[in-house]
């Protein structure tokens, strides 16, 4: 067995047992029977999506063997819960904004992220390469880009005040939807068998850049929708939803419209 993959299995079962954990004690806390639901359901959702991903579209020595399938999304499970340690980091943790503090704005963004990282992740695994370093290289480019673009658009549009102190659902709803979006662009952007390190770099650059185009868009948009103040139209719950999914579907339409060439 690979030790990459091997790590990966008690890394996997350390983070998300402590993560369910978690949830069986926040039923004393002050969570929301919805933000539970949704911490409890996205990590399972997450993993079928990576699982359909393993057993259609990864390397041919990966999808014919069942046994590494599922070391490969016992890779990806313990690779989505880094992220999310990675993410509380940065100022928004599902313990304690969503599990302690009730704060439904947060769990639609970790909800988000999640799901982005997991289409970073799926992407990394789609084409054929000689083994889990290589799927390791191109996971961490897109993870790394979106919590990069995270990161910046958060000191750009105090992003994290906003859904920590202020708990604006509208904004949470929308930076949930461009997470995903920014994850299927990521993921996209390393699709395809491998080559070289240098190839891979190269073709994510070229692939990706909309992304970082999107979010210089999105931290100008949300700095203009801060001031308009929480009660506005445009703020509320069912405007940022239809946003949140035009981000998604745009994602989506760049992603498959490169596919087709």
């Amino acid at each position: 067995m690979d030790p990459l993959l091997g790590l990966s299995v008690p890394l996997a079962i350390v983070l998300w047992g402590r993560w369910y954990y978690s949830l069986r004690l926040s039923r004393t806390l002050r969570a929301s029977r919805r933000g539970r639901m949704a911490l409890a359901l996205v990590p399972v959702f997450c993993a079928i999506f990576l699982f359909a991903i393993l057993k259609r579209l990864s390397a041919d020595n990966v999808k014919s063997d069942p046994t590494t399938v599922v070391l490969y999304l016992m890779f990806g499970a313990s690779w989505l819960g880094l992220t999310q340690v990675v993410f509380g980091l940065l100022g928004v943790s599902a313990r304690d904004d969503v599990l302690e503090r009730g704060n439904p704005a947060a769990a639609w963004v970790i909800s988000g992220q999640l799901i982005g990282a997991a289409f970073c992740f799926a992407g990394a695994n789609i084409g054929n390469g000689p083994g889990p370093e290589v799927v390791a290289l191109c996971a961490f480019l897109a993870t790394f880009a979106l919590l990069l673009l995270w990161f910046l658009i958060d000191r750009a549009a105090s992003l994290t005040d906003t859904i920590t102190i202020d708990r604006n659902v509208g904004i949470g709803i929308r930076l949930s939807g461009w997470l995903v979006a920014n994850g299927i662009v990521l993921g996209d952007a390393v699709t395809g068998n491998w080559k070289s390190a240098t190839a891979t770099a190269r073709d994510f650059v070229g692939c990706a850049w909309p992304a970082a185009a999107f979010a210089v868009l999105v931290a100008f948009l949300e700095r203009k929708l801060r001031t308009l103040g929480p009660d506005h139209p445009l703020n509320s719950a069912r405007s940022s939803m239809i946003l949140a999914v035009v981000y998604v579907v745009c994602a989506a339409g760049y992603a498959w419209k490169r596919g087709i060439h």
